[in-house]
């Protein structure tokens, strides 16, 4: 079994992942098996390119991740960029790089993961390629397609505006933070609660339906997915709109499970929807008279919650604290170079 990825080759490797993924789509004309893909976007779009890459030992360890949740997680993660720019995805690529000794049945569970997810979603896998390597690195890029003036980016939140978050926060480095235990339930600790955990950091949900929605009905000023943390997302969006925000600690959405692990195991779960990252919710920007109709387009999806308000660029980044204190944003996040590695 462990030389078979030497009696399969490249191209018989190819041949058996691209059947465990849809290939097919109404804007793919020519897609797996050419030199390129040629995709027909419709009328009246623009076109939204994304890439991500999830290389072993940094973003993950093969000892703690079922593949197939991986392959979720490659294509999600890249599904959330196309949610905050309010589009919808149209096709995906996979370039993988795999040690020699790499099990086929294992790259297949990968590739099942990602299959299963672009089935879910209406996404289509349209090319890539396969090398050799001393790790697994999985990179996934998404053509996405938006309608024309109606994309969400950055830099068009304003003064006065509502920030609002999706979902809840701080959930992922708490599964990531579980995993680490070797699975090990903390006392107090519910198998469900540990399982919610696990799966928001193995399992991301998306925000693609609130987000179009909030796009094409022009509800939303700006939009970041919230890969890196809030406090550094925020900060990212504020630099890119030239303004300053200031959230409310007590109005940060913290589920029940989060806040379990907090009793548990003494962690801070305010410091975990600040600086934990890979929630992939979305944070965005909202006139206060669109709110209603926001809540609106994100009911029967997720929650929308508000959790502070953007100010000007003087006031710089804050935060009220439990005492009601006004105090600046912390520098808090995950950067690659900056940070050790995630290795689960």
């Amino acid at each position: 079994m462990r030389d078979q990825l030497r009696r399969l080759g490249e191209f018989g490797l190819i041949d058996r992942l691209v059947q465990l993924c849809p290939t097919t789509s109404p804007r793919l004309r020519v897609g797996v098996g050419d030199d390129a893909a040629i995709l027909t976007p419709r009328t009246g779009t623009e076109l939204l390119v994304t890439t991500d890459v999830l290389v072993e030992g940094v973003d993950f360890n093969l000892s703690a991740w079922p593949l197939d949740r991986l392959g979720e997680k490659a294509l999600a993660a890249n599904l959330s960029d196309i949610a905050a720019m309010g589009g919808r995805p149209v096709a995906f690529f996979v370039a993988l790089s795999l040690p020699v000794r790499a099990r086929v049945r294992d790259v297949e569970m990968l590739y099942r993961g990602l299959g299963r997810l672009a089935r879910r979603y209406g996404v289509a896998l349209a090319g890539g390629d396969v090398s050799a390597a001393p790790c697994w690195s999985i990179a996934v890029t998404v053509i996405g397609e938006v309608e024309r003036g109606r994309s969400l980016t950055r830099s068009g939140a304003r003064p006065g505006d509502l920030v609002c978050v999706t979902g809840t926060l701080g959930d992922s480095v708490a599964g990531f933070d579980l995993l680490s235990r070797g699975r090990r339930l903390p006392r107090g600790l519910s198998r469900p609660h540990a399982r919610w955990l696990i799966d928001r950091h193995q399992r991301p949900t998306p925000r693609l339906g609130i987000a179009a929605r909030l796009a094409q009905q022009r509800l939303a000023t700006a939009a970041i997915d919230l890969s890196d943390g809030l406090a550094a997302d925020m900060r990212r969006l504020c630099e890119a709109s030239r303004v300053g925000m200031e959230i409310d600690l007590a109005a940060l959405p913290l589920s029940r499970a989060l806040r379990a692990y907090a009793r548990a195991t003494g962690r801070d779960p305010v410091a975990d929807a600040l600086g934990g990252g890979e929630d992939f919710e979305l944070l965005v920007t909202i006139p206060p008279r669109r709110l209603n109709r926001a809540r609106r387009a994100a009911a029967g999806d997720v929650p929308l919650t508000v959790i502070g308000r953007v100010t000007p660029a003087r006031r710089g980044l804050s935060v009220i604290d439990e005492t009601g204190r006004r105090r600046p944003l912390p520098r808090v996040g995950y950067e690659h170079f900056r940070n050790s590695s995630r290795t689960w």
